[in-house]
């Protein structure tokens, strides 16, 4: 009877422990050595090819091949480029560089055979030949980088026939140039107001050209010209203006507490952004002289 029950209590206590191990295993080991399998698993596997860049051969040609000057063909490469390969992660660069490569063929002489010349005659000023011409006296100072609006007879003129219009996108930050309906050029905007949700894209002109010095207006022609602020006003949305530029730190001052001197670092206060579409006062002077009243502007 005494083994009897002993081995009753035997078969009771495998049964609860036994229990116990096999679901403390279940739930415990057997995870984590699951896991750990898993993990030698992948450590051992090869990793993935990332897939190649089919555009970047074509790339890297281009772009060394930049440093040696830019030609028309080798701007009109880059514009197939960024045409061909719409899904690489090179074409914001690529869209830069034909960008730049655009603005310094735009007013090299010889560059483009198709941009027409002009003699200056007696009597004619920048005005005048830009009347003649249907075009701007500042574009055609910008084109021949005239240090001034005086001129001389004999003198050989680039005449540029630009017709530019501007696209705004607020989700993207970006204004982006067009002459002629075809890329010339992609700023990015600093800041812009807050695109509207459901509304479609907004097609105006520019309203006007501004240059100020304070708040007194400089015309074209005046020497404060070159250094007056710039912005440009579209009809029915906010002006495109220039960043504001920040004031120049302090020089550092001395606290004195009693024998000890420390110097003390002012702090710099930004200049808050102004409202409108804000650009850098670089990127606004440079197409400030190639964007005429009336201009096209579609703002998404």
């Amino acid at each position: 009877m005494r083994t009897f029950k002993t081995l009753t209590l035997l078969v009771l206590a495998l049964l609860v422990f036994g229990s116990a191990a096999y679901f403390g295993y279940e739930l415990f080991i057997k995870p984590n050595r699951i896991e750990k399998m898993e993990k030698a698993a992948k450590a051992a596997a090869p990793s993935p090819t990332a897939t190649p860049d089919p555009g970047k051969p074509v790339f890297d040609s281009l772009k060394s091949r930049q440093s040696s000057g830019i030609t028309p063909a080798l701007r009109d490469e880059w514009a197939s480029w960024t045409q061909t390969y719409t899904n690489s992660p090179l074409l914001p660069e690529a869209r830069r560089n034909l960008g730049s490569a655009n603005m310094i063929l735009l007013f090299q002489a010889g560059a483009d055979p198709m941009i027409p010349t002009y003699t200056v005659v007696k009597g004619d000023s920048l005005a005048k030949i830009a009347a003649k011409q249907h075009s701007s006296a500042e574009l055609i100072q910008r084109a021949n980088q005239l240090p001034n609006i005086n001129l001389q007879i004999g003198q050989q003129l680039l005449i540029p026939n630009l017709k530019i219009s501007l696209e705004i996108n607020r989700t993207a930050k970006t204004l982006r140039l067009l002459n002629n309906g075809a890329y010339l050029k992609e700023y990015l905007l600093l800041s812009c107001p807050s695109a509207p949700t459901k509304v479609p894209a907004i097609t105006t002109r520019v309203l006007d050209k501004s240059a100020t010095a304070g708040t007194k207006r400089i015309a074209f022609g005046d020497k404060a010209y070159a250094t007056a602020e710039k912005s440009i006003l579209i009809a029915q949305a906010p002006a495109i203006v220039p960043a504001p530029v920040s004031p120049a730190p302090s020089p550092a001052v001395t606290s004195t507490n009693g024998t000890n001197a420390t110097p003390v670092t002012p702090s710099i206060k930004m200049a808050p952004m102004p409202g409108g579409f804000v650009l850098a006062a670089e990127d606004l002077q440079e197409i400030f002289p190639l964007v005429s009243r009336n201009a096209s502007v579609i703002i998404h």
